[in-house]
């Protein structure tokens, strides 16, 4: 915490406004904490759940110039499987994993249970000229985010934080990096645009949710370096009608190297688009992701894609959404959809419920033995989620 004060302090000197011992004490600090439980109907799906402290610091100067730090530590326990963690469906076994994707072929899995991890831990300075930040972040790509909206804030059929069947594959949030150190600059939204870029050394932080180094049995296999991105977000809303509009469109890149097959990787490149409007009762929204999963060859590419929308009515949110995705590596395709309810008990306290149907199956026969099938863990998905 020191270091962060310290680099904060020069960021204030630098903007023409020195910090007095005196000023430390007139600094804000927020807190918060949330709790979330989701489970499934399906074979073989075990009670999720996750918890996250929030810790957030800032200080405006006299000149405007605000800076600050924020930190977030979270407790989860997933699915032991889950390929969103992990990386893997199944042990590599021989063909090479994707650098986006992570997804890899074979008969067995990297079980993991609960875990820890601090998930962000930054620094940063906002003023009249945009936001810059420093230290364990998501990229732009990420933060930029927009698409289809869910009713599931957790277990969600796209991008989920917990996954209760472990099948959960359709991916477009652009989460290339996890939260590994990266340096982030975010321009002022003008006429409801907002740019931004992040680069980040090494991608060697193993998050929650994303596995950049993609280990098997605990080793990794994947290096991704020099990870840049690029992101735009708009927010508008249209005076005559009252309906909000959003959009994004992202872009990275990044080195690739691989323990197991050197031969196959080199640059990923990925690129992404989302959009949703927000009516009086209705919300209505898409996202999509096409990557090139570090494989030059083009032969390896994955994509993903998500539809949904929410309608309010009775006191509740009814949703129901449709995502799919394809990995050219692995041969694997998924389809998933969700459609349900959820309201809010009380404030803080959010109850939501609904059918799931998620389908995975191999596509093609793939070499050395590894047999064509198909996996459909369908069933009911309950998710309670509590803000402090």
């Amino acid at each position: 915490m020191s270091k962060s004060l310290t680099v904060l302090a020069i960021l204030g000197a630098l903007s023409g406004q020195a910090l007095a011992q005196d000023d430390w004490d007139v600094w804000e600090t927020e807190s918060g904490a949330e709790v979330a439980v989701a489970a499934s109907g399906a074979k073989d799906a075990p009670v999720t759940w996750a918890a996250a402290w929030n810790l957030s610091t800032n200080r405006v100067l006299d000149n405007g110039l605000e800076i600050g730090a924020v930190g977030r530590f979270e407790l989860q326990h997933d699915h032991p499987r889950r390929a969103g963690f992990s990386g893997v469906t199944g042990s590599d076994a021989g063909l090479g994993q994707g650098a986006f994707s992570g997804l890899a072929s074979g008969p067995g899995d990297d079980h993991v249970g609960t875990r820890a991890q601090l998930e962000q831990a930054y620094i940063y300075a906002e003023g009249g000229y945009g936001e810059l930040r420093l230290g364990r972040d998501e990229g732009v790509a990420t933060r930029f985010y927009e698409g289809a909206p869910s009713i599931f804030l957790k277990a969600s059929t796209a991008n989920p934080v917990l996954d209760p069947t472990g099948r959960a594959y359709v991916r477009t949030d652009h989460d290339l990096t996890g939260p590994a150190l990266k340096v982030s600059y975010a321009s002022p939204r003008i006429l409801g645009v907002r740019g931004g870029v992040s680069y980040t050394p090494t991608a060697d932080v193993r998050g929650l949710d994303r596995d950049p180094e993609r280990r098997l049995a605990g080793n990794p296999q994947i290096s991704v370096d020099s990870a840049a991105e690029a992101a735009i977000n708009v927010s508008r809303r249209l005076r005559e009608s009252g309906v909000r509009v959003r959009g994004a469109l992202a872009y990275s890149r990044a080195d690739v190297s691989s323990a197991l097959r050197p031969d196959i990787h080199g640059t990923v490149e990925t690129w992404s688009a989302g959009a949703s409007a927000e009516f009086d009762t209705i919300t209505i929204g898409a996202s999509v992701l096409g990557s090139n999963n570090g494989l030059d060859s083009g032969a390896g590419d994955y994509s993903a894609w998500v539809i949904g929308a929410t309608k309010q009515a009775f006191s509740l949110d009814f949703g129901i959404d449709y995502g799919e995705a394809t990995d050219d590596l692995t041969g694997l395709k998924s389809e998933s959809w969700t459609i349900g309810a959820a309201r809010e008990l009380r404030e803080g306290l959010r109850v939501a419920g609904g059918y799931r149907s998620q389908t995975a199956r191999i596509e093609r026969v793939l070499p050395l033995g590894v047999p064509h099938n198909e996996d459909s863990p369908d069933g009911i998905v309950l998710e309670i989620t509590l803000s402090l």
